[in-house]
């Protein structure tokens, strides 16, 4: 039977890992299309915003339940339209001077999905040259 420590260590990094796929798939595709010259479907844009932000409130949910914060009756909608707000202010509302650890993790994965983004756009372009 798995510990309690265990079964919370794998329900934290099940929506981390969200987020990390939702930036680097939403980079990968988005580069592929570029690189491609081909016009990206209408949905992609909010498909890919829209599976981000879930994901960083799936991940938000786990967090608010370690540090006991209490939701409002519509955090998930609040979260919807402000994420990029209200989770940097309650991790540093919580967490102090430590929460911008976690908030430069976050903005580090970002940049590191752009920059793959940016590394597949140019492989494949020279790839595909003639």
């Amino acid at each position: 039977m798995d510990s309690p420590r265990v079964t919370a260590g794998v329900a934290e990094s099940v929506p981390a890992g969200l987020i990390v796929a939702a930036l680097f798939v939403g980079s990968a595709v988005n580069s592929c299309y570029e690189a491609l010259g081909l016009p990206k479907p209408d949905a992609w844009p909010a498909l890919s915003g829209f599976s981000l932000t879930l994901s960083i409130i799936a991940w938000f949910r786990v967090y608010s339940r370690r540090h006991q914060i209490a939701w409002v009756m519509d955090m998930a909608w609040f979260l919807l339209a402000a994420w990029f707000i209200v989770v940097p202010y309650y991790i540093l509302k919580r967490e102090g001077r430590r929460g911008w650890a976690r908030i430069g993790l976050f903005c580090l994965t970002y940049a590191a999905a752009w920059a793959t983004g940016v590394a597949l756009r140019v492989w494949i372009r020279v790839l595909t040259a003639s």
